[in-house]
């Protein structure tokens, strides 16, 4: 069965070309109000949403800030679509939650695989997952998607916990923006490498002020995972 995709967008003929094309590959709703894409939500939550900044009774921000506070869709996976791509803008984004930034217009090809990157990270747990993980005192369990502090869960978005992966396993090493942009996100746009700061600081609140300080920020870098020991 496809995954199923909920596109909450107004009217434009960009966005009535890419739903055509998507349709080949995921089940396709539509709606062009925010309202509309919340009923849609009440019926049966989608796989994922695909969401236009510019919607006729609310900006399309706002409407990812209610989203994330239901639990509909707090957390289903969120591609947002827009004319504008700038650092600052695609830090607002991120910050508010969604799991790529997409410029329009956008090919309908590389929207989908931006669409099956996204759906992978969240549905799908390949074999090759590698084993249990501990710093400090977080432990993670990539197969089951786990994340514990000092023997209590953690919840984790799918990008925090594959950004937490990735810094553990290369835990006292430095990882630069764009290797952490390359591998959690499958992206290599440099206008949104400032993504990676927002999730960084995400996942430090996630963690806690104490081992938040694992996490440093190597100056003009990156980041790198302090192992305590």
């Amino acid at each position: 069965m496809p995954y199923s995709v909920l596109v909450v967008a107004g009217a434009s003929p960009v966005n009535d070309t890419l739903v055509k094309a998507l349709k080949s590959e995921f089940e396709i709703q539509t709606v062009k109000l925010a309202h509309q894409a919340v009923k849609a939500l009440n019926v049966k939550a989608p796989d994922l949403i695909l969401l236009d900044p510019d919607l006729p009774d609310m900006p399309g921000l706002t409407f990812l800030q209610v989203l994330r506070e239901t639990q509909e869709g707090k957390d289903l996976p969120v591609i947002f679509m827009s004319a504008q791509k700038t650092e600052d803008s695609v830090a607002r984004a991120f910050a508010l939650g969604v799991d790529d930034y997409v410029a329009r217009p956008v090919d309908p090809r590389e929207m989908a695989v931006r669409i099956r990157a996204v759906l992978r990270r969240k549905y799908e747990r390949p074999q090759h997952w590698g084993s249990t993980l501990a710093v400090g005192k977080i432990f993670i369990d990539p197969s089951q998607r786990l994340c514990q502090l000092d023997g209590k869960s953690v919840a984790l978005r799918p990008m925090e916990f594959a950004l937490l992966e990735i810094m553990m396993r290369k835990s006292g090493r430095v990882l630069t923006r764009r290797y952490l942009l390359e591998t959690v996100w499958d992206m290599s746009d440099s206008a949104q490498t400032r993504a990676v700061d927002v999730m960084v600081s995400r996942l430090r609140k996630r963690l806690g002020p104490r081992e938040a300080k694992l996490i440093e920020t190597v100056s003009k870098l990156g980041y790198r995972l302090k192992n305590p020991g």
